[in-house]
């Protein structure tokens, strides 16, 4: 039976993720304007709280502004479209609030409104558009895929393990774990993430640099 394929396991589909080295290029891309930006401003703001909170495209699309605090910096997901089914808080760098505060003229009208409002039948953003739109810049990956950059990163330069995950709303594997491990770790995940952001622009510093270099070279 085992040689049957139709009692094979299906292989695991992976999303496709941003290189570290294309992170530079994408925020250069994100942060055109005028006639350069070929994406609508709700859709850049879109793939900027992916890139730098690590929320899920789901909870993205479909989240309203009653779940936004630019104040406290912090975006609260709404049980009903996380995927664990609960409450999730992330804390927002400065600049995920400054790409929510150029977004809200624009889509606020109640609590209520959606963040990133679509015209289809659910109200909000459709589900492709993030994936589309990095492939329309040339960036051949998913929205959700930015999950394995910030886990890649976040982890090569040494911070909490448990703070990363708790950041990206995986559950502990391990029960006993899970059980006495109970902290959110918000103080540490405020820290983290806006080095995070800082890191991305810094590519962004980086991607100029060696440009530069190149062209000194030539």
């Amino acid at each position: 039976m085992a040689d049957n394929p139709y009692f094979r396991k299906p292989p695991v589909k992976h999303f496709a993720a941003l290189s570290q080295s294309d992170v530079g290029p994408l925020v250069t891309a994100l942060n055109k304007t005028g006639p350069d930006q070929i994406l609508s401003l709700q859709t850049v703001c879109a793939l900027k709280m992916a890139l730098y909170t690590g929320l899920r495209d789901a909870s993205i699309r479909a989240a309203r502004w009653n779940e936004v605090n630019l104040e406290a910096a912090v975006w609260t997901g709404s049980s009903e479209h996380m995927k664990s089914r609960r409450t999730h808080q992330v804390p927002l760098p400065k600049q995920a609030i400054e790409a929510l505060s150029a977004l809200r003229p624009l889509t606020f009208r109640t609590d209520q409104s959606f963040v990133f409002p679509g015209k289809g039948k659910a109200g909000h953003m459709a589900e492709n558009t993030l994936r589309m739109a990095l492939h329309s810049l040339d960036f051949p990956v998913t929205a959700h895929g930015m999950r394995s950059l910030i886990t890649d990163v976040l982890n090569e330069n040494g911070f909490n393990r448990d703070a990363i995950e708790r950041q990206l709303d995986h559950q502990e594997r391990n029960q006993v774990r899970r059980t006495y491990l109970r902290s959110d770790f918000m103080a540490e995940r405020k820290t983290m993430m806006q080095w995070f952001a800082n890191w991305c622009d810094g590519s962004t510093s980086a991607e100029s640099d060696s440009n530069v270099l190149t062209l000194r070279r030539a």
